[in-house]
């Protein structure tokens, strides 16, 4: 447990501080397919469902004492400010920053809490479900979250709507990178159950959400407008290597 502490203070120092100013969503919980009509409940208390649920959570409890690397990449996926838009540098072949790519950073950092918040909210404040790490009364690596996250729900994981969805419109952008892509957002997924944060249902139904609020966003004509550019200036880098 002392290597965790460690490696969580450090990202944690990581983490805090420099956040990116607030972006207005191209689709509001309005604009978007109701979650509670789209996903079925969470799994019941003894159900088959959430007992695969437990014991997937021990499964993942173990991993951050087995992989302390992962469990790191972990703590550092937790952090939804535009670091996130890094987290995909090497699946996407391009860093995305507000200086290298402002039209892409633009798009993405828009679009970004369309899955997470827009997509997630209802069906988080309907079923009020309990996180994993409240319901066995442990700890989450991202431990300076846990207040907030004990008031903010499980079910959907926002973070992996938030993975997802940064994937599929990166994909549009760069399709010969589908698969590298596809597999960092299963990663960032993933990150959030190690983390202590969400069920692995959690994370099956963040990415339906992603999914379905995808749909609806391609359509918003800020969105059809701001992709163009970020299209355009992906071009413009990817001819100039």
């Amino acid at each position: 447990m002392k290597r965790i502490l460690i490696i969580a203070s450090l990202c944690l120092g990581l983490s805090v501080g420099l956040w990116a100013q607030d972006f207005e969503p191209y689709l509001s919980e309005a604009d978007v397919s109701s979650s509670v009509k789209l996903l079925p409940p969470p799994p019941a208390e003894g159900s088959i469902e959430f007992l695969m649920d437990k014991v997937a959570y021990w499964e993942y409890y173990r991993l951050r004492f087995a992989d302390t690397a992962r469990a790191r990449q972990a703590i550092q996926d937790a952090d939804m400010s535009d670091k996130v838009l890094l987290q995909f540098k090497e699946a996407f072949g391009l860093e995305i920053t507000k200086e290298s790519m402002p039209e892409t950073y633009l798009l993405l950092m828009r679009s970004k809490e369309c899955f997470g918040s827009s997509g997630c909210n209802e069906a988080k404040r309907t079923y009020k479900r309990t996180r994993p790490f409240v319901y066995f009364n442990t700890q989450s690596l991202t431990y300076w979250d846990d207040g907030w996250m004990k008031n903010n729900y499980s079910y959907p994981s926002g973070h992996t709507a938030n993975f997802f969805g940064l994937a599929f419109i990166m994909t549009d952008l760069r399709p010969e990178c589908r698969e590298a892509l596809q597999r960092r957002a299963e990663q960032g997924g993933i990150s959030r159950a190690i983390v202590g944060a969400h069920w692995a249902s959690d994370l099956a139904a963040g990415r339906a959400i992603a999914c379905a609020v995808y749909e609806v966003l391609q359509r918003n004509p800020q969105y059809q407008a701001q992709f163009q550019k970020a299209a355009a200036e992906v071009r413009r880098i990817l001819n100039s290597k």
